[in-house]
């Protein structure tokens, strides 16, 4: 008798596990995994055997899209190309989409889904999570130094992927014009949208917040409605490999995959937090960085001078410096508020009058005139 009891537990639980099985099969749930520049999928580590160690109960399987970074002849279009091919593959043809996007991989996706909407895709309605890691919406300076300096110095990164993504590019300001399209922002508004910007010792790098992309350019500040887009600040870097207590902002380790509790990555938590029904791992949140960045453009022929003031806490400083002049009437300037603060204003002269632009620590400002 108890032996029957025993096989009927057995017989129990294998059909249980099947049924379960054929549960998940059905559902066909994804991640969508894309890499930055010069990288590929290694730069997540264990993040998805991590996925399907700790969530198999979500039914999420992880896709990984690579591309011909560093490719003179390739720009970020031609990326989104390639990812649209990647996205209407038959593996991905059902169930709802995570896509997890680090550095120039967010740019990618973003425009893939500006093209999803303007062509009416129905995958557009698939897909329910986006997180961007440490994406430069508005451009880095490390790319415009790599632009300057050529690729035959810095082989492992593409010509036009640097110049799309430079400080002030045409690339960067139709980026500014998308987060100001009502009908992508709506859309934006329905998708759990999350953005990261990762830091690394900020009082010693407050320039580029971890070491590739400055958090001014990181946070995309797109006001949804009544709400602001979800952003955190986090303490990491930007390279896959982690550093004397600053993790890499997207690299997974194996101790994450064995002691959860000791696991130092923190978009995994915001990634657990936000699309996951349990989270694992803790974040390690970071307070804003004080630098701020303007843009300028002047449709006319009127030109910002000298000399320009940061004010913030009641206090003026600063010293006759312009704007720098980046291209056909578009100005830039990065400034760094008191220390603590988190906003402040800007003055500077146009035509000779005094004019004063509020900004906001760790956030890009645009103003056309």
């Amino acid at each position: 008798m108890k032996r029957s009891s025993l096989n009927f537990l057995i017989l129990f639980f294998l059909l249980f596990s099947i049924s379960a099985s054929a549960e998940c099969g059905t559902s066909k749930n994804h991640i969508v995994f894309i890499h930055g520049i010069a990288s590929n999928k290694g730069a997540f580590g264990y993040w998805d055997q991590y996925v399907q160690k700790f969530h198999k109960d979500e039914c999420l399987s992880s896709h990984f899209f690579e591309y011909d970074t560093g490719n003179n002849r390739l720009s970020l279009n031609d990326f989104v190309e390639s990812f649209d091919e990647f996205m209407h593959q038959e593996s991905l043809s059902e169930g709802k989409i995570k896509i997890v996007a680090h550095s120039q991989g967010g740019l990618i996706t973003l425009y893939w889904l500006k093209r999803m909407l303007d062509n009416n895709d129905t995958i557009r309605f698939r897909v329910n999570g986006l997180m961007t890691m440490a994406t430069p919406y508005y451009g880095a300076k490390i790319a415009n130094l790599g632009y300057s300096l050529g690729t035959f110095i810095l082989p492992i990164l593409g010509k036009k992927e640097l110049k799309d993504m430079r400080i002030g590019s045409k690339q960067v300001m139709q980026t500014y014009e998308l987060f100001n399209n009502k009908d992508f922002l709506s859309y934006l508004k329905d998708l759990n949208y999350i953005s990261i910007s990762a830091l690394f010792a900020p009082n010693l790098f407050d320039v580029e917040g971890d070491f590739a992309v400055a958090p001014y350019s990181s946070n995309p500040n797109v006001v949804l409605g009544n709400n602001i887009s979800k952003h955190y600040n986090i303490h990491g870097v930007h390279l896959r490999f982690n550093l004397p207590r600053t993790p890499a902002t997207t690299y997974v380790t194996k101790t994450c995959l064995e002691k959860p509790e000791l696991c130092k990555n923190s978009s995994l938590a915001i990634f657990e937090k936000e699309f996951l029904s349990q989270q694992y791992v803790s974040i390690d949140k970071a307070e804003d960085i004080n630098t701020f960045a303007v843009y300028l453009k002047f449709e006319k022929g009127s030109l910002p001078s000298g000399p320009i003031f940061v004010g913030s806490k009641g206090i003026l400083r600063g010293l006759a410096i312009k704007f720098h002049h980046i291209r056909d009437g578009l100005y830039y300037y990065k400034g760094r508020l008191s220390s603590g603060d988190s906003k402040g204003y800007l003055r500077t002269y146009i035509d000779g009058n005094k004019v004063l632009i509020p900004v906001k620590a760790s956030r890009s400002t645009f103003i056309t005139r």
